[in-house]
């Protein structure tokens, strides 16, 4: 199944293209793509016969132009949907709706979708992006050079890192993550914080902010003085969560299971966590993990109660090391039983090719026009257009 890449911008590009074609063979194409009007000439020229969508409003109204050519080809547009949030279901003046065949959908929002959009449930699926490319083995070559990231970083033997691994977007509460482990240092522990992972220009003054939140705290009390560490992006995963020691998200909102502990809680790091998004539903709050209900849910900051909540949490694993191994333990276990439960591409692969079998019936398809032709190895072309929000968008 050949695989076409289309960005809206260009730091995404030069940020996400060469992981996207070393981890996918069947990309052929990764380009950037200016405007609805860039996108439809796209679609005329390379003529997928599937398209997946990921909150694109230029590329919403693309898809809709493209009805009115006459003769020309007509994909089937599954449009993805990661959260129930507000901002996720942004229905783009009507154009979102009416541009999609169907929705996938990455955990089970199809009520909030259903409401937002107004569409029946054989159009919506549920494919859950649980993969075991995710999952991570740490031995001991790894932990020796996470034991050297942690003489780099300055953190002595002892110690506990409280880490972040990943995009660091605004919606992570890494914020909240920096005043609670400000906190436990002031109150005397061995603590300290790692942010690594790459920034997010596509979000204005975050990335200046947080770095000067971590400055402000750094310099704020001596005993937290050289105790946050904002790293940049490191070229391995394995060591970095060895490294680690307990995983922080303080998220205010969140689609199913963030990447970071699906891999960290899979390499026996204990999580502490808001309970945003689908993360209720995946973890047992003190079985698999420290689970906070963040109340309100309203894709808000966390309140100082739940700040203080994730503080207490946290203050508990950084004091007892042998609970902070079994919920890791048992975290490790808990996401590896999770991915084994799940076929994400069956899931998608059956989603698309409904989709591409309600095209097919004549869904949206005017007289003239030519038969969409029959798919006998999958969809002949996939597309992923621009996006416009800064979370990512993935093909199957």
């Amino acid at each position: 199944m050949p695989i076409d890449v289309w960005v809206a911008q260009a730091a995404q590009f030069e940020q996400l293209a060469p992981a996207i074609a070393a981890a996918n063979p069947a990309v052929r194409a990764l380009r950037v793509v200016r405007g609805a009007s860039g996108m439809l000439a796209r679609v005329l020229r390379r003529r997928p016969d599937v398209v997946v969508a990921y909150h694109a409003p230029r590329a919403d109204r693309a898809r809709l132009q493209l009805r009115r050519v006459p003769f020309a080809p007509r994909p089937a547009v599954l449009e993805t949907v990661h959260e129930r949030g507000a901002w996720a279901l942004e229905p783009f003046g009507g154009t979102r709706p009416r541009a999609a065949d169907a929705y996938l959908l990455t955990h089970d929002v199809r009520e909030a979708v259903r409401r937002a959009f107004g569409v029946d449930d054989d159009r919506m699926a549920v494919t859950r992006p649980l993969v075991p490319d995710s999952l991570l083995d740490i031995d001991e070559a790894p932990r020796a050079e996470g034991r050297a990231l942690r003489a780099a970083w300055g953190v002595p033997p002892g110690a506990v890192i409280v880490g972040d691994l990943g995009r660091l977007g605004d919606n992570e509460g890494l914020l909240q993550a920096v005043d609670v482990v400000r906190r436990l240092a002031r109150a005397g522990r061995d603590v300290h914080l790692v942010l690594a992972g790459r920034p997010c220009p596509e979000l204005g003054d975050f990335d200046a902010r947080l770095a000067a939140a971590v400055a402000a705290a750094d310099v704020s009390d001596p005993r937290g003085r050289g105790r946050l560490h904002l790293v940049g992006v490191v070229p391995r995963r394995r060591p970095t969560y060895a490294a680690f020691d307990v995983l922080l998200l303080a998220s205010r909102t969140e689609g199913l299971l963030p990447l970071m502990l699906v891999e960290g809680m899979s390499a026996g790091r204990a999580a502490v966590t808001t309970d945003v998004g689908g993360l209720a539903a995946c973890l047992r709050d003190g079985v698999d993990a420290e689970v906070v209900p963040k109340v309100p849910d309203n894709e808000r900051n966390p309140t100082p109660d739940v700040v203080d909540a994730l503080e207490a949490r946290l203050c508990r694993l950084v004091d007892e090391p042998v609970r902070r191994a079994a919920l890791g333990a048992a975290g490790r276990a808990r996401v590896r039983a999770l991915v084994a439960a799940n076929d994400f591409h069956a899931d998608t692969r059956r989603a698309i090719e409904a989709a591409w079998a309600r095209v097919r019936r004549g869904g949206g398809r005017r007289a003239g026009h030519p038969a969409a032709r029959p798919l006998t190895r999958g969809p002949a072309d996939t597309t992923v257009p621009p996006w416009r929000s800064p979370r990512s968008a993935s093909a199957p």
